[in-house]
């Protein structure tokens, strides 16, 4: 029986054959859309504007897009164990497997983690995905859409408060996304540190004067890097290190309220400039980090200081993206 059935199958092909007959092939096709998010983490972005249904930014050609993830646990769900981030510019696709990066979470419930986008698209959209795996192997998404534009952006920042060294407030700030940090936020996260580009302190004796500072120049002033063991948090930890940020008091002329991104970038403070500048309320300072290839120039309009190491600064911030 079987070799009549090879029979027939042969004088099948022959006929196809014979006749010029070209059987259809269908071409493959792979599927680009996103894998199903299964997970049960809470994300959220630290940037209250962006915890929208569509979050989007605006950015140019060059800018970098820098956002913080706030992840928690939740009740049904595992712990946080990884980030990767994805890139794309289409929506709801993702054309490989391979993320842009990946980042290993802290073996905590509640954490928040900063992602740094160099924009080299000079149209169109990008849609990042960041996708949150939890110890259970299940991912959890949020997506930005990153619109393109021609002109460089900025970003700004109302009513920042810092504490001096004394104070229980957050005295590091990441001027890219606003971020405020206290010790333990920091402690074995040098990930979130290079963010950190704006600390304050009170320094001098007998009268403690307002300081601006870069954070490695903390210990410059003798101001602590290691956190005491007391600390039932992250006691032992360090918080030395980090980018180096530059500062000088704004030339008169600055227009704070109005000012571009070609004016930011114009801005006469270099890495020639002091590392730290003492402040003084109703003054405005420009800044020059070194985050991205050039580094990224602002500026910080002081509006109120509480003098003393137990006191605190409030600012508002502009920087380039």
């Amino acid at each position: 029986m079987k070799k009549l059935s090879y029979l027939f199958l042969a004088i099948i092909a022959m006929y196809i054959t014979a006749c010029g007959i070209t059987p259809d092939v269908q071409p493959v096709t792979e599927n680009f859309s996103l894998p199903v998010a299964d997970g049960t983490l809470d994300l959220s972005f630290t940037d209250a504007k962006l915890n929208v249904a569509a979050p989007s930014v605006v950015a140019a050609s060059g800018d970098n897009v820098n956002v913080s993830l706030l992840i928690k646990k939740t009740a049904t769900g595992g712990k946080p164990n990884t980030l990767r981030v994805f890139v794309a510019d289409q929506a709801n696709y993702r054309k490989t497997d391979q993320s842009l990066f990946e980042i290993k979470l802290k073996n905590r419930d509640e954490q928040t983690q900063t992602v740094d986008f160099g924009v080299s698209a000079t149209t169109g959209k990008n849609y990042l995905h960041f996708d949150v795996y939890n110890s259970d192997g299940k991912v959890t998404r949020k997506t930005l859409i990153v619109n393109i534009s021609a002109d460089g952006q900025i970003a700004s920042w109302q009513g920042v408060v810092l504490g001096a060294q004394s104070n229980a407030a957050g005295s590091r700030m990441a001027s890219a996304t606003g971020d405020i940090y206290k010790v333990c936020d920091l402690d074995s996260n040098k990930i979130n540190l290079d963010f950190v580009d704006i600390t304050y302190a009170a320094i001098g004796s007998p009268t403690a004067r307002p300081i601006i500072l870069s954070n490695p120049e903390r210990e410059n002033f003798n101001l602590l890097t290691k956190i005491p063991t007391t600390n039932t948090v992250c006691g032992g930890g360090s918080t030395a290190g980090g980018k180096n940020s530059y500062f000088i008091e704004a030339p008169l002329t600055v227009d704070f309220a109005n000012i571009t991104d070609a004016q930011l970038g114009a801005l006469p403070v270099s890495t020639t400039s002091i590392k730290s500048v003492y402040v003084e309320a109703g003054k405005t300072y420009a800044f020059l980090n070194t985050n991205g290839t050039a580094g990224k120039k602002g500026l910080i309009k002081v509006t109120a200081i509480e003098p003393g190491t137990g006191g605190k600064i409030t600012f508002d911030v502009k920087v380039q993206k």
